[in-house]
């Protein structure tokens, strides 16, 4: 049980006691913590009806409350907030996790397109989903990833169609596709090359309908290139994923739906969901407010089907597999209005249970400091490789040895994936933020070195320490004592926000939070040196206290925990 949630246990008896009916007691974390831990204006809310001043109803929970010896200090403050703080008896009790949560969830998340090299833009999805997927596992979850590669639409018959133009011998033999080769740089370049074409040049666009049209109708020739464009971009993909401490269960495609998605269609006509449309079979969407909404269109007129369609045979395909409770769709938040279409048919089209979640975890774009999608001094957009290099090339700068062992470049890694994680999760998933090129990797500030720096701390002073017994209470002899305590309880209380908003941003604000409580404690108060032998040992169980829960807050963050690290002074 949460402080939180014992406080409003509390409230609820209490208000029972005085004849209230009331399910929520709207307690929140205090905002003046110099008054109180927490704090409840179900006074205001009980006003009107109770047809009492907010005042003089808080001044009678307050009556009750204070009966209660685990309440330290109980107050009214304003215009009938009722304030409590926890005594140092209470807090001095080990913090515990209880797991709360039992779904069984598909979160699909990555999501890059083959033939093309990751850039910066594919960063949040991979981090922000795999926090997620770590954090649902955490609190009790059965969680199925998935990075859903893009790899069976247009964009795969415009790279045939470059190719084509550029090596016509390549098609002429089913022996000289099996002997081609690339590399995904040298992919990626035809696909910038045929993109450009494919706005300018009709009859290149007509050929790539085409191609697209024969490769999802089972081309042999085009499904073996097909295959080895996939298998390149997919060991890529993986490379960087890897650096990134990036886990996905499936390594699944829109191409693992291809023969779905007649049957989709087939479905939805048969219900008149779907209507043929100008040759092209579509969904039409009701209006919104008396506004106009286009129909999702799942077969073009040229026979091709769409992504609407692949995302639909996807969902009619993780409801017969898994039969889950959850599905997250983690990705750009300029998709809403698609993801909004497809849910809304796959219910239609009951390709889902009635009880089972759609949710489009939405995000905002990585920027630079001119507000634009972050990108390189020559103007392009900046591929994932290179900005991983970057992060480790600012950790290095940060490093006190110049000596670079194998140990050592292990730490300049975790600092580095850690930095540019930690820069990324701790702003609101919903938001843009500009990336700091500068300072993220520093161990000062809101950052995860910040964070990582407090672990390697607490190991050094752990490691000088001999094996000691551990203590059933925490002994608080300060105020100190008191806050990290008060912090280390409140973890449970923001893993459920986090959870239940799908906000990573709310576990960095906790352990920076926490972090920033044992600097204090550990600048005023001595540990090693306490010449206090029990004063001494609790403290020791303190740090390691914080030391777990800042490595476990890590890791749902995707982030590694150096055991030490060598800093040099900013």
């Amino acid at each position: 049980m949460t402080l939180k949630v014992y406080f409003e246990k509390q409230m609820r008896n209490v208000l029972r006691e005085l004849g209230y009916s009331c399910d929520n007691p709207i307690v929140t974390i205090s905002n003046r913590p110099e008054i109180s831990d927490y704090q409840s204006n179900i006074a205001m809310s009980l006003a009107k009806v109770a047809r009492k001043a907010p005042v003089q109803i808080a001044q009678d929970i307050v009556a009750l409350l204070e009966k209660n010896s685990d309440f330290s200090k109980v107050s009214v403050d304003g215009p009938g907030f009722v304030n409590v703080s926890f005594s140092d008896e209470f807090l001095s009790q080990m913090p515990r996790f209880d797991k709360f949560s039992n779904k069984r969830i598909v979160i699909d998340y990555g999501g890059p397109n083959i033939a093309k090299e990751m850039h910066v833009g594919h960063l949040r999805s991979a981090i922000i989903g795999e926090s997620i997927k770590r954090t649902m596992k955490f609190c009790g979850d059965e969680v199925i990833g998935d990075v859903h590669f893009g790899d069976w639409g247009t964009p795969i018959g415009m790279l045939i169609a470059q190719l084509q133009s550029e090596q016509s011998d390549l098609f002429s033999t089913e022996s000289n596709i099996n002997s081609f080769s690339m590399t995904i740089a040298e992919i990626s370049d035809l696909y910038r090359r045929a993109s450009a074409r494919f706005k300018s040049d009709d009859d290149f666009k007509e050929q790539a309908r085409i191609a697209t049209f024969d490769l999802q109708k089972g081309n042999q020739l085009y499904r073996k290139l097909w295959k080895i464009l996939r298998d390149k971009s997919v060991d890529s993909v993986k490379e960087n994923y890897d650096k990134l401490d990036v886990i996905f269960d499936m390594w699944l495609g829109e191409s693992d739906t291809n023969d779905l998605l007649s049957v989709v269609v087939d479905e939805l006509l048969d219900k008149k969901i779907a209507q043929h449309s100008n040759g092209a079979i579509i969904v039409p969407m009701p209006d919104v407010n008396g506004k106009e909404r286009a129909p999702l269109i799942l077969k073009k007129s040229d026979g091709a089907y769409t992504y609407a369609a692949t995302d639909l045979a996807t969902i009619k395909q993780r409801q017969s597999d898994f039969s889950p409770d959850v599905i997250l769709y983690v990705v750009d938040a300029r998709q809403r209005e698609h993801f909004e279409q497809v849910f809304t048919v796959a219910r239609l089209g009951s390709f889902v249970d009635e009880n089972v979640a759609l949710e489009h975890i939405a995000f905002g774009t990585v920027n630079g400091t001119d507000g634009k999608p972050f990108k390189t001094r020559d103007g392009n957009v900046m591929n994932l490789k290179d900005l991983i290099n970057l992060s480790e090339e600012k950790a290095a700068e940060n490093i006190a040895d110049n000596n670079v062992d194998d140990e050592l470049q292990k730490q300049i890694r975790q600092i580095a994936i850690g930095s540019l994680k930690f820069q990324d999760l701790k702003n609101l998933r919903t938001s843009n933020y500009i990336f700091d090129t500068e300072n993220f990797t520093k161990s000062e500030g809101k950052t995860g070195a910040y964070i990582q720096y407090a672990v390697a701390r607490i190991n050094s002073i752990l490691e000088k320490v001999g094996q000691l017994n551990d203590p059933k209470k925490i002994k608080i002899s300060h105020v100190l004592e008191r806050e990290v305590m008060l912090q280390l309880h409140r973890f449970s209380e923001y893993l459920q926000q986090s959870y239940i908003n799908r906000e990573p941003s709310v576990l960095c604000d906790y352990l920076y939070g926490l972090s920033q409580k044992f600097s204090s404690l550990y600048a005023e108060l001595p540990v090693n040196g306490e010449q206090n032998d029990e004063l001494r040992n609790s403290r020791i169980f303190l740090l390691s206290l914080v030391k777990n829960t800042l490595e476990k807050g890590l890791n749902l963050l995707g982030i590694e925990a150096p055991e030490r690290m060598s800093r040099r002074k900013i």
